[in-house]
């Protein structure tokens, strides 16, 4: 039995996570939360091979904050992370990558696209 990659999925929609769960299902372990609160909790008990984050999430810290925090522990920091948002802005992009986005995937976004960016980011960690 091979290996499957642990993606964790952070959104406060369901319909995203689940969404995320189905496609990548088949190849990857797929572990989600829809209280970006608990993302780093997640993080620290899962140890993931990748976050997919989302920018904009209800009350609680959104995808900035999140992605800040994982940057600053010891035993998260090395995780990639793909925000995920459905608004592009240059701006949002130099917030993202400033505190520690790997990539950046804009809503909504084919199947495809988001395995291509999760194998490239992978062979590559």
């Amino acid at each position: 039995m091979t290996h499957k990659p642990t993606i964790m999925a952070v959104d406060d929609d369901p319909v995203v996570t689940e969404y995320l769960k189905s496609k990548l299902g088949a190849n990857y372990r797929v572990v989600t939360t829809n209280v970006p609160a608990k993302a780093l909790e997640l993080a620290r008990a899962e140890k993931p091979d990748l976050v997919l984050l989302d920018v904009d999430m209800g009350p609680g810290p959104n995808g900035f904050e999140v992605c800040r925090q994982l940057k600053s522990e010891p035993g998260t920091k090395d995780i990639p992370v793909v925000m995920l948002t459905a608004h592009e802005s240059e701006s949002d992009k130099k917030t993202g990558f400033s505190v520690g986005a790997t990539q950046y995937l804009t809503k909504p976004f084919g199947p495809l696209e988001l395995i291509d960016t999760i194998r490239g980011i992978l062979a590559h960690s």
